[in-house]
Order: C-alpha cells, then structure tokens, then sequence
C-alpha cells in the first residue's frame, strides 16, 4: 500500500500515520497490567508531530580553517551577535551592546560560569511510584492522566526558562545533551525520572563528561529507555551497549558487534523502579538482591580488553578510546557550530577534551575563541529550531515575564515539529533543512506574529511586544543616523541571522516611516502616537522574513 501524504489537513486534524511514542513502548514496564491500559491510553492522545527527514545536507563553506585565538581588535557587535545566537537563547541589544564593549574573553567566562541550582517545576520530581498491584483500572486512569500533566508541566517550565536565561550557555547545553542522549517521556513514563535526567544535564552538563555519561547511563529515564532495566546474564539487553559506543561515545565503524554482545552482559543487573536505581554512585557498582541474581559476572571481552567488567568499567574502556572525544566534539561542532564539519577544528578540540581529562569547559573555551568559529560565512549558515527560535523572539522582544496562556509553548514548538521531552528516536532532532517544510514555515510565521498581534491559534493574549520600550533601549544618541534608521538596522542586528542589506533596510525604513521623514520619527514619542503601530508592522513585516530563521 502506498503511503499517504503528509498534507495541511491530516496534520491538522493530528492523522499523521507514525507513532513513534507507540512503537517503542515496553509491553512489560511499569507491569504487563499498566503497560497495556497505557498503551491505549496513548492510543486516543494526538500524535507528535516529528518532521521528515530532509535528505539535503550541508555543503562545505569557504571558511578558515585558523585555530588561532580572535584578536580583541576583531570582537565587536557582528561577533557577538554570533556568539549569543549560537549559545543562549534571545540576545537582546542590550546583551549585545554590553558584550561588545565587554572583551570576548570575558563573555565566553559570562556564558560558561555555573549557575544556581534550578528550581524543580513542582514538589512531585520527589513522589515515589505507586503500587500498581495495589490499584483499581481507575486510579490507574487517574496516575496516569497525573503523570501527563506532570510531564507538559516540566516541559513548560523548561521553555519559560529558556525565555528567561541570562547571558549563559547553561540551557542551551541541556537541550545539546537532552538531543545527545536523546530520551523520550512517552516510554520512560514516569516524570520523575525525565526531570532527574534534566537535572543531571543542568548539573554537569558543562563538567566532566565522564561523570555526566556516568550520571545518565544510571538514572531511571535512561534504564527504561534503552532497557539495561532488567536485562539479566542469561538475557542480556543490547539496546544501551549499542547506542553506546555508536550515539554516546565511538561513533559508527569503531566497534563490532562482538563488542556489543559482550558489553550488554557487563551491564546486567541493573534495576529501576522508575525514580530510584540499585547503582550505588559512592562505589561505582549496582547493589541488592537484583544485582546479586542478574549481573553477569564472568570475563567480558570489549574493544580487546578482558575482565568481570560491570558498567562502570565498559565505560571506562570506552572513554580511553581516542575516538571517544572526537565522537563528543563532532556533536558539540554540529550544534555549536555547523553542520558539516571541519575535521582539524574537532581534532584540535578533542585534544583540548582529552588533555583535560574530558572536562567539557575547556573544550568549549577553545572552540568559543578561535578564529574559525567566528568566520562570516557560519553567521546565518544554520536554521533555527523552533526550541530557539520561540522562547529566543520572546526573550528578544522583552516578553518573558507575562504569563502565555496554557499550552501556548508546547502546542507551538509541538506543531513545529519539536516537543521538549519527546524526541523521534535515540538519534535525537535531525535539525538542519528538517525544520522548514510546507507546514513548519507558515506555522512558524503564525508563532511568531502572535508575539505582536496577540492572537494565537493556541489561545490569544491580552498583552503584545512594548515596541517604544523595545525602541528605547536601541537608540543611542552618541550613534549614527536618525532614531529611525538606528532602530532599522539594530532590529536587523537582533532579529536577522545575516547582515542587513542595503534594499532590504530601505524598505524597512519606508514600512517604519509610512511617508514620513526620518527626522520626523522620534524616540520620545507619546505611547499613543501612530509611529509606534508602524513599529508593530515593521515588527510583523521582519518576523515572517526568511532571515529571521537563520542563525
């Protein structure tokens, strides 16, 4: 049978045919009795919507290949702007302005310093799981209809933090390492573990990457979701050792499938109940009675090394590997930088990761400051995703403080093809040209209007972008031009992810002046005052522009 089409209509009315959040479910997990009314459950939930591959890849950009530090002479607004975009969410001019006259040295310290400590979305991260043995069909019901709320809860909060970031690279890297060690809520079921795994991410996603991998391999979320949950010696699951060594640390053709086989064995034994695990961090090895019985522990044979390997040591053996911060750095090149890569740059990283015993700041240090990484030809060469580009307007627009109406975040980035906490598969987002297709691009201009017209297809607000208050902190009277030439190009400069051109900024001007000259438009300008609703145009005008996609 040939496959339907993907068209508006079916996407609207949620009839798209895959369901991965269905087919990758455990028919045992939590228990046969739940695993079966949580299936159907899901069955009458609407479908995530997850783009289709584009097939298109990136081509090579004349760039330099200079590993050299950027000299101090070259950081200015331009630099900025590209190092903002591509590490937190929505620079303001502001941000940008204070980076500029700030060094690079001291911003690349701004973004990487270590934050407090996130508060949880609610006292439930705690809860422990129920006795399902102990519960009728409806308080099953009624846990899991808990636990769905529970699950969009943590998602929105994750979104209004995005919106609320400073400076800092801190959420960005939890949404790399959530894409990295992509795990999705749907089999994992339980919140509390896709918060743990959050909080992890948060918590060493810019130390040690040996202790985040360590971190993740032995939460709840990952043991359910690649099934080292029960997988005992004469049974052993292979699902996690593969994606392992291909996903998390050595990359495709650097092992066999021999390697997989025996690693699985080392990693038997462990168990979840959903929010508690039976790895003891303290002394790096599982405990109790399930340990006891499932852990193989006989000789294992992995990557030419023999021994009672458990978990901890398969790791180990893993992250000796040369390949293993080659791996690490492709990605970090991939999402920080650009989608083809430039091989002597990740080397010259990984050496940095390998020389610092694989703490991720170093690295990030090295890369945020080299010459290559802020070549002219990288700025605009990405495609937002809709993770960046929402909570990035609403942060730009000095919006993050109202209160959206309920689902306004996740029915957006849903509907644009990429719902915190449900990625499609273990390989993450594919991002790149995957995130502009036929429906994406009129939904992303839809999204984005809502920020200045106020009206959503998933729910309107009382409240639109203070576009004097916005204009306000873009003029600067010691700057060349009019006010009003300064707000065209500096909204260029925070909106666009390419330089402004000369035909592009003239009809910029002439939407923002409607007749007028630009000596006429005036900062000061009574709130009230018509010039302030051409802004709002000027705003709508920008905002459905290719230029504002790119990054």
């Amino acid at each position: 049978m040939a496959k339907q089409p993907l068209t508006r209509r079916n996407f609207l009315k949620g009839k798209t045919k895959p369901r991965p959040e269905l087919d990758r479910l455990n028919p045992e997990w939590p228990t046969q009795r739940v695993a079966k009314l949580y299936r159907k459950f899901l069955e009458k939930q609407p479908p995530f919507y997850h783009p289709p591959i584009s097939e298109e890849v990136a081509p090579p950009l004349a760039v330099t290949a200079s590993l050299n530090s950027m000299r101090d002479v070259d950081w200015d607004q331009s630099a900025a702007v590209h190092l903002l975009g591509r590490t937190m969410f929505g620079s303001t001019y502001t941000d940008i302005n204070n980076s500029t006259s700030d060094s690079l040295s001291n911003t690349v310290n701004t973004l990487l310093q270590e934050l407090e400590t996130a508060e949880p979305p609610g006292d439930w991260v705690n809860e422990p799981p129920p006795a399902w043995d102990q519960l009728t069909y409806d308080e099953v019901q009624a846990v899991m209809e808990q636990y769905r709320e529970w699950m969009w809860q943590m998602a929105n909060w994750w979104i209004v933090r995005m919106t609320q970031n400073p400076i800092n690279i801190t959420e960005q890297m939890t949404l790399f390492w959530h894409n990295f060690f992509a795990t999705a809520q749907s089999k994992v079921f339980y919140p509390q573990a896709m918060y743990e795994q959050n909080a992890v991410f948060r918590q060493y996603g810019l130390g040690n990457f040996k202790e985040l991998l360590r971190r993740v391999t032995f939460g709840p979320a990952m043991m359910i979701w690649l099934d080292i949950h029960r997988s005992k010696k004469h049974n052993p699951n292979e699902n996690f050792s593969r994606e392992l060594m291909e996903l998390f640390t050595l990359g495709v053709d650097n092992y066999t499938q021999i390697d997989i086989e025996e690693a699985s064995r080392a990693f038997t034994g462990y168990v979840t109940n959903g929010v508690e695990t039976n790895y003891d961090y303290e002394n790096q090895t599982g405990s109790g009675f399930w340990w006891d019985e499932w852990h193989d522990f006989e000789d294992k044979t992995v990557l030419g090394q023999t021994g009672p390997w458990t978990g901890d040591d398969i790791i180990n053996i893993l992250l000796e590997q040369e390949e293993c911060a080659v791996h690490i750095c492709r990605r970090i090149y991939k999402w920080f930088v650009y989608d083809y890569i430039h091989e002597p740059v990740v080397q010259a990283m990984a050496f940095v990761l390998r020389e610092n015993d694989y703490e991720l700041r170093p690295a990030l240090e090295f890369l945020f400051n080299t010459e290559h990484f802020y070549d002219s030809n990288f700025r605009g060469a990405n495609i937002q995703s809709p993770m960046s580009l929402l909570p990035g307007l609403v942060r730009k627009f000095g919006m993050e403080e109202f209160t959206y109406p309920g689902g306004f975040f996740l029915r957006s980035v849903e509907f644009l093809g990429m719902t915190p906490l449900e990625p499609p598969d273990v390989n993450g987002w594919t991002g790149y040209r995957s995130w502009i297709n036929s429906i994406t691009l009129p939904v992303r201009k839809l999204v984005n209007s809502a920020l200045v017209t106020g009206f959503s297809p998933f729910g309107n607000f009382d409240f639109m972008v203070d576009v004097r208050s916005m204009a306000q902190t873009m003029y600067d009277s010691n700057d060349d031009g009019y006010a009003s030439e300064q707000i065209v190009r500096k909204l260029a400069l925070v909106l666009f992810g390419v330089p402004l051109s000369d035909i592009l900024e003239t009809k910029m001007l002439d939407i923002l002046l409607d007749g007028a000259e630009p000596y006429d438009w005036s900062i000061n300008a009574p709130i009230g005052d018509a010039q302030w609703n051409r802004m709002r145009d000027l705003l709508l005008y920008m905002i459905k522009l290719p230029e504002i996609q790119l990054s």
